[in-house]
C-alpha cells in the first residue's frame, strides 16, 4: 500500500522504454500508460482498504445470508449493498490519491503540453518556473474538483440513508 510513486514510473518506464521488453507497445509517453500507472498505484490501496472495511460487515452478514438460502451471486450483491457507505468511502480516497499523484505520471508521461500534461504536473511545473498565480489557480480548481466530488457522494449517501430508513 506504501508504492513510492516515482519507484512505480521509473519501473514503467524501464519496461516501455525504447530498451525495454515491452518497447513494442509503443505505450511511452502516452495516456494509456499513464493510466496503468495510477491503475499500479492505486489498487493495493483500493485492495487493503476494502479488505479492512469491508471484511466486518462480511463477517456479520454470512449467517443471515446462508439462513436465507440465497445463490452466491444473490449474496454477493446483497453483501456489496450493505457495504455501500464502506466502498464509497475507500473510493473517494483512492479518487484522491489519482488526482494528487504527480511523480509516477510525470515519468511515464513525460508532461507533454497538451497531450500527457494533468493539473498536478501543471501546477509543480508552473511552481518550478515562478509562476505561482498560475499554479494557486490549479491549485484551487483542483480542490474545487475534488470538494465536488466529495460532496456529491455525501449527497448520495444521504439520499440513500434517507430512502433505506424509509424502507
Amino acid at each position: 500500500m506504501g508504492l513510492p510513486p516515482v519507484v512505480v514510473g521509473i519501473v514503467l518506464y524501464m519496461l516501455f522504454s525504447n530498451t525495454g521488453p515491452f518497447r513494442a507497445l509503443k505505450l511511452i509517453y502516452s495516456v494509456p500508460l499513464m493510466i496503468i500507472a495510477q491503475v499500479v498505484l492505486i489498487t493495493p490501496i483500493a485492495a487493503g482498504m476494502t479488505e479492512s472495511s469491508v471484511s466486518s460487515v462480511v463477517e456479520r452478514c454470512k449467517p443471515t445470508l446462508k439462513g436465507l438460502g440465497l445463490s452466491p451471486i444473490k449474496r454477493f450483491f446483497l453483501t456489496l449493498y450493505e457495504c455501500k457507505y464502506q466502498l464509497v468511502s475507500v473510493y473517494l480516497f483512492a479518487f484522491a490519491r489519482a488526482i494528487s499523484e504527480v511523480g509516477a505520471v510525470q515519468i511515464v508521461g513525460g508532461n507533454i503540453l497538451y497531450k500527457t500534461r494533468v493539473m498536478t504536473t501543471a501546477i509543480a511545473l508552473n511552481y518550478n518556473t515562478g509562476d505561482f498565480a498560475y499554479a494557486v489557480a490549479l491549485g484551487i480548481i483542483l480542490l474545487a474538483i475534488a470538494l465536488a466530488m466529495n460532496l456529491v457522494a455525501g449527497i448520495l449517501q444521504l439520499v440513500a440513508r434517507r430512502g433505506h430508513d424509509r424502507a
